[in-house]
C-alpha cells in the first residue's frame, strides 16, 4: 500500500471515530434528557430569597443572573429581541408557571432511577411546572370536585375545572406520587400577591424515556380557572404573533431561549440564553419530537420547567412543550449546558439520532 492509500485509510478511520463520537455524544444526551440517568434539578428545600441563601450551591453564580419575573423588562432580553410583545409573552409565561410540590416517593420508581433512595418516604420535592390547558369537568364528567379541600371538610363543589401542567417524569413520576402532589400559582414574591392552589388529581401522560409528563390538577376556584384561562389565550396568541414577527430570520438567530423557573423552589426566576444543539430522536407526521442543549441559567428546583425557544414552539400550548431535564454530564466547548426533556418542533431537515 502505497503511501496516499494509507493517508486514504488513516483519514477514513479518523472520520469515522470522529462521527462516532459525535453519534455517541448525541446518543448520550438524549439519554440523559429522557431521565434515564444524569444531573436532574429537584430541590429538596424551598424558600423564598433565592440571593441571600444556598451559598454552596455549585451553580451559586448563576444566581445573579436571575431575574424576578416581576422586575423583566426589555433590557433583560439580547439586542435584536427587546420587544415588548416578548416581554408580555414571558410575563404571560410567567403567569402560567407553577411550582411543584411532590410530598411522595412512590416505591414503583426503578432502582437506579432518580431519586430511587427515596422510595416510600414523604418528602417535599419541589420543582417547576407549566400550565398547558384547562377546561371545566363538571360539564363532562357530572362529579363533583375531588380535591383534598372538599373531601376534607364534606362542601361539595359542583363546578370545578381540570388543569393539565407539563413537567419532568423524575419530578412526578407516576399516579401515587400525583395524589400526593400539588402545585402553586403566583408564588412571585410580588407584595401582596396570594398564592394559589392546585391539586394533583392522576397522570394525563408520562415516559420515562422522554422525561415528561402531564399532571392533571383540580380547582373549584372557578374565577381564579377562568382568570389562567384568559392569561393562557393571551399567552397563545402572543406566541403566534411573536413568531410571524421573526420567522423571515435566517435559522442562526433564532437561538433565543427563555427559561421560567422555581430555583431551589424560591420565588419565580427568569434567565435568557441562547440554544446550543438540538436533537431529533423520532419524527412523527411532519414534526419531530427533539432535545435541546442550552445556555440560559438553571438550578436544582428547575426542573419541569418550561423551556421557550423563539420559533420552534408551535403547537399553541396543547401539548409538545419541553420542559427542563437537567445537565448532562459531559461539557460542551469546555462550557456547562442545560438539557431538556422530549418535546415537539416543526419540522426540520436535521438527521435523526440513531
Amino acid at each position: 500500500m502505497d503511501g496516499s492509500a494509507m493517508y486514504t485509510v488513516k483519514q477514513t478511520v479518523e472520520k469515522e471515530k470522529c462521527e462516532e463520537k459525535r453519534k455517541s455524544s448525541n446518543t448520550h444526551r438524549a439519554i440523559l434528557a429522557r431521565g434515564i440517568r444524569g444531573f436532574h434539578e429537584v430541590s429538596y428545600e424551598g424558600g423564598t430569597d433565592l440571593h441571600n441563601r444556598l451559598l454552596d450551591c455549585p451553580k451559586y453564580e448563576d444566581h445573579s443572573c436571575f431575574i424576578p419575573i416581576q422586575n423583566f423588562t426589555q433590557v433583560d432580553l439580547p439586542q435584536g429581541y427587546r420587544d415588548p410583545d416578548i416581554v408580555n409573552f414571558v410575563q404571560a409565561q410567567g403567569e402560567l408557571t407553577v411550582r411543584v410540590v411532590s410530598n411522595v416517593t412512590s416505591k414503583a420508581r426503578p432502582d437506579g432511577y432518580a431519586f430511587h433512595d427515596f422510595k416510600g418516604q414523604e418528602r417535599p420535592r419541589y420543582g417547576t411546572g407549566f400550565i398547558q390547558y384547562l377546561y371545566r369537568d363538571d360539564v363532562r364528567s357530572n362529579k363533583p370536585c375531588p380535591c383534598p379541600e372538599c373531601k376534607a371538610s364534606g362542601v361539595v363543589h359542583k363546578k370545578w375545572y381540570k388543569i393539565k401542567v407539563r413537567t419532568a417524569t423524575h419530578v412526578v413520576f407516576n399516579k401515587e406520587e400525583s395524589l400526593g402532589t400539588y402545585v402553586e400559582l403566583y408564588f412571585d414574591g410580588f407584595e401582596g400577591s396570594t398564592v394559589k392552589r392546585f391539586y394533583g388529581e392522576s397522570l394525563a401522560f408520562g415516559a420515562i424515556q422522554g422525561d415528561w409528563c402531564d399532571i392533571r390538577c383540580v380547582s373549584h376556584d372557578i374565577e381564579l380557572c377562568e382568570h389562567i384561562k384568559d392569561v393562557w389565550g393571551r399567552w397563545r396568541w402572543l406566541e403566534t404573533k411573536i413568531n410571524h414577527k421573526y420567522e423571515d430570520r435566517d435559522e442562526e438567530d433564532h437561538r433565543l431561549v427563555v427559561v421560567v423557573s422555581h430555583p431551589h423552589g424560591c420565588h419565580k426566576q427568569v434567565s435568557v440564553g441562547r440554544w446550543r444543539q438540538r436533537h431529533v430522536v423520532d419524527r412523527c407526521r411532519g414534526w419531530e419530537n427533539c432535545v435541546y442543549t442550552y445556555d440560559a441559567p438553571t438550578c436544582p428546583g428547575s426542573s419541569g420547567a418550561p423551556i421557550w425557544i423563539l420559533g420552534r414552539m408551535k403547537w399553541a400550548g396543547f401539548f409538545g412543550r419541553h420542559p427542563h431535564s437537567g445537565r448532562p454530564e459531559e461539557e460542551e466547548g469546555g462550557e456547562s449546558v442545560n438539557l431538556s426533556g422530549v418535546g415537539l418542533d416543526k419540522k426540520s431537515d436535521e438527521p435523526r439520532l440513531r
